[in-house]
């Protein structure tokens, strides 16, 4: 049985009377690159904040290489995340993970060793605003990683990158997780039957189509998002 190195165990997540996550349960498996996926504001960042420890669940437990993100401070040192937006812009990439070191309270030599060489990487839509050569870059880098042993949970809400990228698939809906397994070889249909494809594609293009839009349309539209 393949090891999971990745798990999420009934978090939930609620500000005041909201509920962002609500009983999220899936895992990532060593060794693979797994697709997150879910329309703006379905629970995406929040799940990848609480792996990294930057939020706290209100209930449930995550853990990562086998490592309680709560209780454990030593979880993330093979742990490589990227989030959408940079914390911190105005720092270079060799500040950023040196002080992000020096806050863990790990010597230097070990910052040197381990944060440029994570086992786990952690990416929340990594693939928004590049262009067509650093997209493809990024692909062949991700696949170079997977292929090395490494282990991969991607967050995006574009399909077509699961489809050409992803080995497992985890969808998140309004803060629940409607699909978690192994990517089907007919991806459409698997996203059809759990109410994703269609939703998510409306959901996202909704502005540009001003109403209701048939699979076909929605299809095309996406593989036009990607070009």
């Amino acid at each position: 049985m393949t090891e999971k190195v990745i798990e999420v165990k009934h978090v939930s997540k609620r500000y005041g009377n909201k509920t962002v996550l609500n009983n999220v349960s899936f895992s990532v498996r060593k060794g693979t690159i797994h697709g997150f996926i879910g329309p703006n504001g379905a629970g995406k960042t929040t799940t990848l904040s609480i792996l990294t420890r930057l939020v706290l669940p209100t209930h449930g437990e995550a853990y990562v290489d086998s490592k309680s993100v709560n209780r454990d401070p030593s979880f993330n040192q093979r742990l490589g995340f990227i989030p959408a937006e940079p914390k911190f812009p105005s720092l270079s990439v060799e500040d950023y993970l040196l002080d992000c070191g020096y806050l863990r309270d790990i010597p230097k030599g070990e910052v040197l060793r381990n944060l440029y060489r994570p086992r786990i990487y952690l990416l929340d839509e990594p693939f928004n605003g590049l262009d067509p050569s650093f997209r493809q870059d990024l692909f062949n880098n991700l696949k170079t990683i997977r292929d090395k042993g490494g282990t991969i949970l991607m967050s995006t809400h574009i399909l077509s990158d699961l489809q050409k990228l992803a080995d497992d698939i985890t969808m998140i809906k309004r803060g629940r997780i409607v699909y978690s397994g192994a990517k089907t070889p007919d991806i459409e249909k698997t996203y059809e039957d759990y109410f994703i494809e269609k939703e998510v594609a409306r959901e996202l293009l909704q502005d540009q189509v001003g109403g209701v839009i048939d699979r076909k349309e929605i299809r095309n539209l996406l593989e036009d998002e990607e070009q």
